[in-house]
């Protein structure tokens, strides 16, 4: 059976990849970075007593899984820089710092994820100008490196600001579709932060709510208070504590808030890298950027498209897009 290629290790790639090489189909996987696993390898359990379904796990065990797999060749540190399609077969050309390496494949899945609204561009939120203003991936890394003492790392009783929506719907400064995710990751995220570290407070700013099927409920919210308001200025005070002020919409009023932390969710962005790709195997992109797919498929007949390339998607959603991209592959190489 002719070899495929799936570009791009995160949880939509390896969950292809898996799918893929269960059914006896040898694969390449191309990743651009070092290690397998996207975004959520910086992610942290979200469980406490019981499992939140916030699939930060998955990622790490599919990765492992994909490693020790006698049909499946991982290439890390590489990317595709060309590529041709010649009598229904593509022919990659791949390179990356060990060496370049070219392959024929009888089929792609792209699952080449996202990347994100660059919080400097708004100096006013105090993103790299203020200390303690972080975007949520890096909170988890600092959550990461604490090893556990979150209470030494983040202080005594913090009180945690997250601002959902930063740069979603925001055709003038940013992007003017929602970002999906960050409602149900930011729950999950402050459920975490209050259950592990005593007397923590967190305030979610947004502009309303988006709703999940109950298996991604993130539990009670009794100790999260949620703020419909986009909040305008973060600056901070002599005594260090960072000010949010915000225009509350339930009662039309300047408020302000004072905070040791603000934590921005940053819109979801189409990856940059996947202009060139797409030129090189004619795919078509949204008017938004992401590749545009009808449940998987592609333009191009033996491309299909996986996770977060396609538009926001969690990681559950990523892994369930990733196994539906890849039985499409299959269907597609036995009809060939």
């Amino acid at each position: 059976m002719a070899r495929v290629m799936v570009i791009g290790g995160g949880p939509a790639g390896l969950a292809s990849t898996l799918h893929l090489a269960a059914r006896n189909q040898e694969v390449i996987l191309v990743e651009k970075d070092e290690k397998l696993g996207g975004s959520p390898r910086v992610y942290n359990c979200k469980a406490v007593d019981e499992c939140r379904q916030c699939g930060a796990c998955l990622a790490a065990e599919q990765a492992y899984r994909v490693q020790s797999h006698p049909l499946i060749q991982v290439i890390t540190g590489s990317q595709v820089v060309a590529a041709q399609l010649v009598n229904g077969i593509y022919h990659m050309d791949v390179r990356g710092a060990e060496g370049a390496a070219m392959f024929t494949v009888a089929g792609i899945i792209l699952a080449t994820g996202f990347d994100i609204f660059d919080p400097a561009g708004r100096s006013e939120m105090g993103y790299q100008r203020l200390e303690r203003v972080v975007t949520a991936r890096e909170m988890e890394e600092i959550l990461i490196k604490a090893r556990g003492e979150w209470e030494e790392e983040l202080g005594i009783m913090p009180r945690i600001a997250m601002v959902r929506c930063f740069g979603s719907r925001e055709q003038s400064r940013g992007v003017s579709y929602c970002s999906r995710v960050c409602c149900l990751y930011s729950e999950k995220l402050a459920r975490i932060l209050i259950d592990r570290i005593p007397g923590a407070t967190v305030d979610i700013f947004g502009m309303d709510t988006q709703r999940y099927h109950p298996v991604y409920a993130a539990g009670h919210q009794d100790s999260v208070r949620y703020i419909r308001g986009m909040p305008a200025r973060v600056d901070r005070l002599p005594n260090q504590a960072l000010v949010v002020k915000y225009e509350d919409s339930a009662t039309s009023s300047i408020k302000q808030g004072h905070y040791d932390w603000v934590v921005l969710c940053p819109a979801v962005l189409p990856a940059r890298s996947d202009r060139s790709l797409c030129e090189m195997l004619g795919i078509e992109r949204d008017n938004q950027g992401f590749i545009a797919s009808l449940g998987g498929s592609t333009n191009q007949r033996g491309v299909f498209a996986a996770g977060c390339c396609t538009g926001p998607q969690t990681i559950v959603e990523s892994i369930g897009s990733g196994q539906t991209a890849a039985g499409l592959l299959l269907r597609h190489l036995s009809s060939a």
